[in-house]
Order: structure tokens, then C-alpha cells, then sequence
């Protein structure tokens, strides 16, 4: 909503989601290149090197935004590039820090399943630091003065690579067999063609019985890892609805945020609502401790330790209850609006009309949501790692990733079919820019009901599925459907 932005792009909503999905999008990009093209190590560091230049960019818009008049002309253009460079940085970096630190525990380690655990929560727990810093730090910054944040954080991406840079001396580099996916999947489909011999029926399905026809030219290996590329699919695609309502809480909520009572800090006129996803970040940085340190070494004794694709299903359950509770706080809200209970704020430099309700009432879908990242990315990323294909685990990650981008654009899609049914039912749109003219109550009730759907679907398959275990590039062990991988 920055005044050097002409008025039909003030939609920060619209801008977020597809900022969000060609950055994720990048992922499957970023995790190819490293397994198939060059080394991990190269393609963080390249990310981050294109990210750095993204930042520059951004320094350099803010200070023409700045300008007295505004040199709108130079500062668009070079914001729209510099969004655009830091979203290809995204993609390679994002999909290769966590397996590039989990690499470092060799295969023959002792407890390698439990030290991989603890290694994807304090790595979750290490992004939302910086995420709070982001948010209680830069984004205050930038309220007073744009240019100074946008500075801070061109300087932090540049001491990010310089650390990764000096931390890479006395590593552990382990050998990494590259993987050509792509070609692998084509000298399949070439292989079954030829095969004449015919195949017993398996159980798998006509695609299990179509893979294994290409078995008689194509080494069981490669055979095998599509076989578990196809399967880990269909589970990753249940993610596509849980980022959609997880991308929520980084727009609506926020803008539900700022039409309720914000407290007043020194300086300025109101809290930005942005301050309020300090809720969801602070419930991730305690529930990771207590969940690692308590919770799964209590149930682990009591013999109740739950695969990950279980964590996961409970998980999205929490994400439902969040939806629920946005729901309810947003019918009462707007019923304050209606009645006239509304104040003034004065957020970024523009007037928004607030109902007279505290923005506190927001903390249980905070804290919902909040529980639900824990239980399912953290959980998600884990996953990925151990049941991916040996060479094939920066694609396979960045396909997990991938689901957050295409999440991000089924928001725009569903939030477009919900405004289509509303308007044909009475003739106005109910998830409009400005939420006091609409009934977001419902729409989050909407996403709610979908997303209960989606979670019934994902623990079918997850009774369905059979976890792996991978050493040495090869499949070395199926240990059914009932609990995790030993280490």
C-alpha cells in the first residue's frame, strides 16, 4: 500500500500470495539443481548471492520512493525486480539449508533418527527467531523510517552468506551421488514401452504395475525411488489446502488484526496488526522445547510415540480449530461494526475504521496456528528428508515446498469461488479488500469445512502408507505402515 504504488496495485493481500507462490514455486528448482546440476554448498551459496543483489534493489526503491516528489518511475520497477530476485533466492536456498545441516550427520552415526529429529526442530526453531526479530524489529523499523529497514536487511542476507561462508571450514562433506530425475523417469517410460514380457498384477495399481514393467531394462533402484517420488505425491498434495489456511494467518488475519482496538506504543498512532503474528512466532519458539523435550519423550515411554504422518494429521486438525476461532472472532467484530462500536486508526499512514474490540481476541487462533506449524512443517520436513530417495532429497523437498506456492495460489482461487457463490446468492461479494463490508466470518468457516475434508483424505493415505529406510543410496528396509523408522 506504499504511496509510490498506483492505487490498483494496493493489494497487499494479492501481492502477498503471489510473491509467496513464485518464490516456493522456485524450490523444486533450487532442490533439482543441487541433486542433479552442482553441489548443495553451490547452490546456497548462488541463492544467497541472488538474494543479496534482490535486497539491493529493494534499498535502492525505498530511497527514490523517498524522494521528494517520489521518482515513481525508477522506484516500481526496480521494487517489482528486486521482489523478483529475492524470490529466485528463496527458491534455491530455501530447499537446501535444512538437508545441507542434516547431512552433517553421517549414516553410521548413532541415534541418527533421534539426532535428525532434533536437528529439523531447532533448525524450524532458529527460522522463527529470525522471523521475530523480523517482526518485532524490522517491520517497527520501517513504520519510521522504510529505508533503514529495508538496509538491515540487505546487510543481514550479506552476513547470512558471509556465515555460511566461514562456517563450511571442518564440515563433514558427504558424498553425494547426483541424480538425474527427469531422465530417470524418461528411460522408464522408454523401458516399459519395449517390455514385452507381460507382469503380474500387483497390488499396487495400474501404476505399480506400469513401473514394474521397466524393470526388466532399468536398474530396481531408480525404479524403486519413482515408485516412492509417486508416493510421497500424493501425500505432499494434502499440503496444497493446509498452506492455504496457513497463508491466512499471514494476510486476513492480519488485516483482521488492524480493525480491531490496537494498543498505542510511544510514537506512533497504533500497533501495526503485523506485530500481532508475534502470537504465532512466540508459540512456536515454546512449543518446539516442550514438544521435544516433553511431550514426545513422554508418549516414546509410554509407548505411544506417534509416526510422523499422524503428527502431521493432528496438525491440520489444529489448523481447523485456528479457522474456527478466526471465524468466531470475526462474527463479533463485525456485529461491533454494524452497531457503530468503531474507532479511527491510523496504521501506515492510513485511516482504518476499527471495531471497539481489544485485538487480543486474536491469541487462540494465533496460538492454534502456532501448534499447527510445529506438529506439521516441522514434522513435514523430517519426513521428507528420511523418505526421500537418497539422490533425490533436495527435489523431493523441494516439492513439500512447492505445495506452499501452489497453496498460496489456491487462496486466490478459492477466495475468488467463495466471492463468486456469495455474489450469486445475494448479489455482493462477502471477502472484499476491505473486511467490514464483507462476511469473512464465513469465509473462514469455508476453509475450515475444506480443510476438515482434506485432513480425513490424508489419514486415509497415511494408513496406506509405508515408511523407508535409505542408506548408502539404496532401499534397505519397508517398515510397513504403523510406526517410524528406526534409526
Amino acid at each position: 500500500t506504499s504511496h509510490c504504488f498506483p492505487r490498483p496495485y494496493n493489494q497487499p493481500s494479492m501481492f502477498i500470495y503471489i510473491f509467496t507462490g513464485f518464490a516456493y514455486v522456485l524450490t523444486m528448482v533450487g532442490g533439482w539443481l543441487a541433486d542433479a546440476v552442482i553441489s548443495r554448498f553451490w547452490t546456497i551459496l548462488g541463492s544467497l548471492a541472488v538474494y543479496f543483489v534482490g535486497t539491493m534493489f529493494l534499498v535502492v526503491s525505498s530511497f527514490y520512493c523517498g524522494e521528494s516528489p517520489p521518482e515513481v518511475h525508477l522506484s516500481v520497477p526496480l521494487y517489482i525486480t528486486g521482489l523478483c530476485l529475492v524470490a529466485v533466492g528463496t527458491g534455491g536456498s530455501k530447499s537446501n539449508l535444512g538437508l545441507y545441516g542434516a547431512k552433517q550427520f553421517p549414516e553410521h552415526s548413532q541415534n541418527l533418527d533421534q539426532k535428525l529429529k532434533a536437528f529439523f526442530h531447532w533448525y524450524y526453531w532458529c527460522i522463527n527467531v529470525g522471523g521475530a526479530i523480523a517482526v518485532l524489529g524490522v517491520a517497527y523499523l520501517q513504520e519510521i523510517h522504510p529505508l533503514g529497514g529495508y538496509v538491515v536487511i540487505c546487510a543481514a542476507v550479506l552476513l547470512a552468506g558471509l556465515v555460511f561462508i566461514v562456517g563450511k571450514c571442518g564440515l563433514y562433506e558427504p558424498d553425494e551421488g547426483q541424480e538425474q530425475v527427469l531422465s530417470i523417469v524418461r528411460g522408464i517410460v522408454s523401458a516399459s514401452r519395449r517390455a514385452s514380457r507381460p507382469v503380474h498384477r500387483a497390488p499396487g495399481g495400474c501404476l505399480e504395475r506400469w513401473l514394474d514393467r521397466a524393470n526388466e531394462s532399468r536398474a530396481r533402484e531408480e525404479v524403486d525411488d519413482v515408485k516412492q517420488l509417486f508416493s510421497l505425491l500424493w501425500i505432499f498434495l494434502c499440503f496444497i489446502l493446509y498452506f492455504t489456511l496457513y497463508s491466512q494467518m499471514r494476510t486476513t488475519f492480519l488485516f483482521q488484526s488492524q480493525r480491531l482496538r490496537l494498543p498505542r506504543l510511544s510514537g506512533t498512532e497504533g500497533m501495526d496488526g503485523v506485530f500481532l503474528s508475534v502470537f504465532n512466532v512466540a508459540t512456536i519458539l515454546l512449543m518446539i522445547p516442550i514438544m521435544h523435550w516433553l511431550v514426545y519423550p513422554w508418549m516414546a515411554r509410554m509407548g505411544r510415540d506417534l509416526p510422523s504422518l499422524e503428527r502431521m494429521g493432528i496438525g491440520m486438525l489444529l489448523s481447523v480449530g485456528s479457522m474456527v476461532a478466526a471465524a468466531l472472532v470475526e462474527f463479533y467484530r463485525r456485529e461491533q461494526v454494524l452497531k457503530g462500536n468503531v474507532i479511527i486508526q491510523h496504521i501506515s499512514n492510513q485511516k482504518i475504521s476499527a471495531a471497539d474490540m481489544t485485538v487480543f481476541v486474536q491469541v487462540p487462533q494465533f496460538l492454534l496456528s502456532g501448534m499447527s506449524e510445529v506438529m506439521t512443517m516441522v514434522t513435514g520436513q523430517y519426513f521428507a528428508y528420511t523418505q526421500a530417495p537418497m539422490r533425490a532429497k533436495g527435489t523431493v523437498m523441494g516439492l513439500l515446498l512447492l505445495m506452499w506456492g501452489l497453496g498460496s495460489y489456491f487462496s486466490l482461487g478459492l477466495s475468488a469461488l467463495f466471492n463468486a457463490i456469495s455474489y450469486k446468492m445475494t448479489g455482493e461479494e462477502w471477502f472484499p479488500v476491505e473486511l467490514n463490508h464483507g462476511r469473512a466470518d464465513v469465509f473462514f468457516l469455508f476453509l475450515a469445512f475444506f480443510m476438515l475434508l482434506n485432513t480425513v483424505f490424508f489419514l486415509f493415505l497415511a494408513t496406506r502408507y509405508k515408511y523407508k529406510t535409505y542408506r548408502s543410496h539404496r532401499l534397505l528396509d519397508d517398515v510397513g505402515t504403523a510406526e517410524d523408522v528406526p534409526a
